[in-house]
């Protein structure tokens, strides 16, 4: 999964801004920040849960002496859930944008999609907007779905300084750096799905676990904004969705910025579909519902617990288009099911291993584990496998890969 990026005017803006800030402060050695690349947000959460009178957040390490990831239990309601997050935005002095005049029209319209798909985004809001002041309505929506949230996130959790610790540039392309990849499975009554989410370095992510007074229950992983983007997931009614770079041929990787039409971003969209969905047909009925839009071209397979999987991607119109898997299994890696099987087993050495690797037979879990840890492609990240049936995610970090994480999503 690649680093997420802004449009070049605000590459150029961050670039100055961080060589500044490197100039002021000394660049911090991996394990410097590791002991510290939370502690401001761990300060701002406990003030803001004081301020509010009771605890919607719970952070945590997933285990002693474990700093990556960090477990997120979410309760209560979205409005709450947003009304924390404004008070941290608040405290770290980042302000929302009002909608201008000339764009609430287009405002509305956002508002009216969300209101028809996922009215808990609104009560989000609402809770946000309420602690600058600002009601829903003058809420610049396009400014949140992406550049505020991920900023807000990827300042305050330092995600600049761990690339500075591994000695990569800010403006790096990641596109040729990491292969994150799953691998889906049906074996008999049971059914899997084996993810790799391969990185060029360490960076904060974070196991989360919704428990919210609508929508169903979601367990995963997150990376970039807690809660708004999910890499990797199951909820409750054992659908998994996970996401990886799309870059191969190259004319499916770009990056766009908001379109002319309200739009949700890829991995927002991951969270609506988790706490929406029960079936990859509802996830598919959903992406024909509305714009999805992806500023940084990626891919999906979906999966759940009758055992039926997708692949989901966007074609050069930005249409979602859908590639429902034909055999037991289903693998994806970073390049495109619209070029067709042939292009992929000719051009990808890890989808044609992973398929023939499947082909020779997948009987148990044993065998989806081998294939997933076959087609790992870096040092860095983690691999998760999901039991579907079960609810269930065992997560394995790339620096301790002898060591399982196990997780239950609770009924």
């Amino acid at each position: 999964m690649k680093e997420k990026k802004f449009n070049k005017f605000s590459i150029l803006f961050l670039l100055v801004f961080h060589a500044a800030c490197r100039q002021e402060a000394p660049q911090q050695s991996l394990d410097q920040l590791l002991q510290t690349y939370d502690r401001q947000f761990q300060e701002y959460l406990a003030t803001a849960q004081q301020e509010m009178g009771k605890e919607i957040l719970k952070y945590s390490s997933i285990v002693d002496g474990v700093a990556i990831p960090k477990r997120m239990e979410i309760s209560g309601s979205h409005y709450d859930y947003g009304n924390l997050v404004g008070r941290i935005a608040r405290l770290y002095g980042r302000n929302p944008r009002r909608v201008e005049g000339q764009r609430r029209e287009f405002n509305d319209r956002i508002i009216d999609m969300y209101r028809r798909v996922y009215p808990s985004y609104l009560e989000l809001a609402r809770g946000f907007g309420d602690v600058f002041a600002i009601p829903l309505e003058e809420l610049d929506f396009v400014h949140l779905e992406y550049e505020f949230f991920v900023d807000l996130w990827y300042r305050l959790f330092k995600y600049d300084e761990f690339r500075a610790a591994a000695g990569l540039s800010a403006s790096a392309t990641a596109s040729d750096e990491t292969h994150c990849s799953l691998v889906f499975a049906k074996i008999g009554k049971d059914v899997f799905v084996g993810r790799n989410f391969d990185d060029d370095h360490e960076k904060p992510q974070f196991v989360e676990i919704s428990s919210m007074d609508s929508g169903y229950k979601v367990l995963a992983n997150a990376c970039y904004a807690p809660f708004h983007w999910i890499m990797d997931g199951v909820n409750e009614k054992g659908l998994v969705m996970g996401t990886a770079n799309l870059v191969q041929p190259d004319k499916y990787y770009w990056t766009d910025d908001y379109p002319d039409v309200p739009a949700i971003c890829e991995h927002h969209l991951f969270r609506i579909a988790l706490e929406t969905c029960a079936t990859v047909d509802e996830v598919i009925a959903l992406y024909r519902s509305v714009r999805p839009w992806s500023h940084a071209t990626d891919h999906l397979l979906v999966a759940d617990a009758l055992g039926n999987s997708a692949v989901i991607e966007f074609n050069l119109n930005r249409e979602a288009v859908f590639f429902p898997a034909d055999k037991d299994y289903q693998i994806m890696t970073n390049i495109a099911y619209q070029e067709g099987l042939d292009y992929m087993l000719r051009h990808c050495s890890r989808f044609a291993l992973a398929t023939s690797m499947a082909i020779d037979g997948i009987h148990a879990f044993a065998d989806v584990e081998r294939i997933t840890r076959a087609i790992c492609g870096s040092d860095h990240g983690y691999t998760s496998f999901f039991d579907l049936r079960g609810r269930f995610m065992q997560l394995y970090r790339r620096s301790n890969f002898h060591t399982a994480y196990d997780f239950t999503l609770p009924r």
